[in-house]
């Protein structure tokens, strides 16, 4: 796979691979605008989700999405100051954090990548919303919170 790889690919796929080897099945090498590119779509575990866990390079960015939220980054690695897409991955599949996304009815209306202790218990900060959907990698921190919104 990697030789139809760009060179940003080929890193952060050597980089994914040695910290989820067990996910090698699930990645692939695309071609994008005559450049190889690399993706990876893992269902996980408990799959009660908008989208799976996908793991896309494009030109010099990784993209991360998961559920009602995606990340972009310059870097995979985590040695970075921001932490780079490795810690972003690692935190979704930690059980310790989860996608928080709020809703009216069928509209979203935004979401975040939220560490278990800080999920919200209403609407405050999206008070248009009237459900909360918490979404974590196994499903066991999952939850739906109806809310009345305030227009």
């Amino acid at each position: 796979m990697h030789e139809n790889l760009n060179e940003f690919s080929r890193n952060v796929s050597i980089q994914f691979f040695k910290s989820f080897p067990e996910l090698k099945e699930f990645a692939t090498a695309l071609e994008e605008n005559d450049e190889g590119t690399f993706s990876v779509k893992v269902i996980p575990p408990f799959n009660v989700v908008e989208h799976p866990l996908s793991i896309d390079t494009f030109g010099e960015e990784v993209t991360v999405a998961f559920d009602a939220y995606h990340a972009h980054f310059n870097e995979f690695k985590e040695e970075c100051e921001y932490g780079g897409a490795l810690t972003f991955i690692k935190n979704i599949v930690s059980e310790q954090y989860a996608v928080v996304s709020f809703w009216r009815n069928d509209q979203w209306c935004g979401s975040s990548l939220i560490e278990s202790c800080n999920f919200p218990s209403n609407n405050e900060n999206y008070p248009y919303a009237n459900l909360i959907k918490i979404r974590s990698w196994s499903g066991k921190l999952n939850k739906t919170i109806e809310c009345i919104p305030r227009d």
